[in-house]
């Protein structure tokens, strides 16, 4: 089933409040245009399930030959569903999917602020979700078509300059946050020096 942004936004609210809805949207709808079925195969051949019980059978024969498969609404990689305590057709659920997402994304940002501070910070735990590094998000454009994503959604009202870019400001280090106030972030128009995603 493919979920509207309304319906993506209510059950990221229901299933992942941990994390804000304004940041959870923009990942679902880059990942998997909303759609709960969808399975990406890393450096495998495209496939597409019509059900739960099919999508978890591709999921594990992939799985079993040796690829990672990304699962669901915000695309959980297998390698992640074990640790996390969850079944394959678990993690297609879409409530359970954000849950695993809000997990995920959490324990990246507490990467990230180690290294960066604001949007920065935002923007490298985009990057670890999608790569597992802070930065190669960057360099593939991922995490700019996650804030391209928020831009559209009117989320916030232009993308962040991506650190590393030549049109980016250097990214501020960590240890100079303690002179940045944060905020919450919210849906509209917003000051993107001083953002506080996950709370």
């Amino acid at each position: 089933m493919i979920h509207a942004i309304a319906a993506i936004t209510m059950l990221a609210q229901q299933c992942a409040p941990e994390i804000a809805t304004e940041a959870v949207v923009p990942l679902v709808v880059t990942e998997s245009g909303g759609d709960d079925l969808a399975i990406n195969i890393n450096k495998g051949p495209r496939v597409r399930a019509a059900s739960i019980a099919g999508g978890a059978a591709l999921v594990r024969r992939y799985m079993a030959a040796g690829y990672t498969v990304d699962v669901g609404l915000a695309q959980v990689n297998s390698a992640n569903l074990a640790r996390l305590g969850v079944t394959v057709e678990q993690a297609f659920d879409p409530c359970t999917n954000l849950r695993l997402a809000s997990s995920i994304l959490r324990a990246g940002y507490g990467l990230a602020i180690q290294h960066y501070t604001g949007l920065d910070a935002i923007s490298a735990t985009y990057s670890l979700y999608n790569t597992g590094t802070l930065t190669r998000g960057f360099h593939n454009g991922y995490v700019g078509r996650v804030w391209s994503a928020a831009s559209g959604m009117g989320t916030i009202q232009t993308p962040p300059p991506i650190p590393g870019s030549a049109s980016a400001p250097t990214a501020t280090p960590a240890s100079a946050k303690q002179g940045i106030a944060e905020a919450s972030w919210v849906v509209g128009q917003i000051d993107s020096s001083a953002v506080q995603v996950f709370k």
